[in-house]
């Protein structure tokens, strides 16, 4: 999938290249616009990963084993970010396959980054696992901001 950022200064070189692309290949494509919002930050990454960690170490503390924090992963973006349809190619005959896979964190904005592990935050402190928000986070002035 191609991805780039249109602006009123950029729109005319890009409907150029998408004339050039649908010329050259002669297939229909499907094009969807959306508001450009930026893509999660380093610091909301790594803090989702403290958050795995942690919640790893408290379900093994309470008598779950093999709960890895990749398992915790896993687990949390089934409960709170669900499946998505993605299409796979067959690389020897060439047919597309559709099969559900998880959604990926990877691909989530800044809002809904804050928002899913505001998500995991609140699910980890329903079982008794308190999670600490670190001062020096995006997370906790993203949530500073959002109270002043």
């Amino acid at each position: 999938m191609t991805e780039f950022k249109l602006t009123l200064v950029n729109a005319a070189e890009i409907c150029g290249q998408l004339i050039n692309i649908v010329r050259s290949s002669n297939k229909a494509y499907r094009v969807t616009i959306c508001e450009w919002r930026e893509r999660r930050s380093l610091s909301q990454n790594a803090f989702q990963h403290l958050i795995y960690k942690e919640v790893s170490y408290y379900l093994i503390k309470h008598g779950r084993a093999q709960c890895s924090p990749e398992w915790v992963k896993r687990n949390l973006k089934n409960k709170f970010l669900g499946w998505c349809e993605s299409e796979f190619v067959d690389v020897e005959t060439g047919e597309v396959i559709k099969r559900q896979e998880l959604k990926s964190t990877r691909s989530l904005d800044v809002g809904d980054s804050m928002f899913y592990t505001t998500q995991i935050l609140d699910w980890a402190c329903s079982i008794g696992c308190e999670i600490k928000i670190p001062d020096k986070c995006e997370y906790r002035k993203l949530m500073d901001s959002q109270t002043k």
